[in-house]
């Protein structure tokens, strides 16, 4: 019966034991994942001029896609849907012809809108990390930042 009992005691500290390195080996694997690309992916809006940006019930969450095709823009400016076109040389971007539909939304989602055309008016530098893309104007000020969202 005292074998059995070490027996289990043991096999209980081995399985606490991989668990704990499994948890460990999980964080460093999404500590060190690699880059998403900036072409061809859902980014969505998370931060603008360093607040955070909310999606409002029934309305589309602020959202851009830079389509490799013609260099096209799309997306969604929270309120609006959101067209363009854009230019990349290394880590510098520029954006032109943004335009958007014009309904009119709730005071918050304007405001979004509005502080989002504003700021891709202003971006000159791009920068991707991880999940994470960050748009910068003049100074190396952060404009906006972007979480990207696997569709599928």
């Amino acid at each position: 019966m005292k074998k059995r009992l070490t027996l289990y005691g043991f096999i209980g500290a081995l399985l606490i034991t991989a668990g704990c390195s499994s948890a460990a080996m999980d964080s460093h694997e999404t500590a060190h994942r690699p880059d998403e690309t900036l072409i061809n992916t859902y980014w969505r809006l998370v931060r603008l001029d360093g607040s955070p940006v909310a999606t409002h019930e029934n309305f589309r969450e602020a959202h851009m896609v830079l389509h490799q095709e013609a260099s096209r823009l799309a997306g969604n400016s929270g309120c609006n849907k959101l067209m363009g076109s854009y230019r990349v040389v290394s880590e510098r971007i520029t954006f032109s012809q943004v335009a958007t539909t014009k309904m009119a939304c709730p005071a918050p989602q304007m405001k979004t809108e509005q502080a989002f055309l504003a700021a891709l008016k202003q971006v000159t530098a791009w920068s991707v990390n991880g999940a994470t893309l960050v748009l910068t104007g003049d100074n190396n000020k952060t404009l906006a930042a972007f979480e990207a969202v696997h569709l599928y």
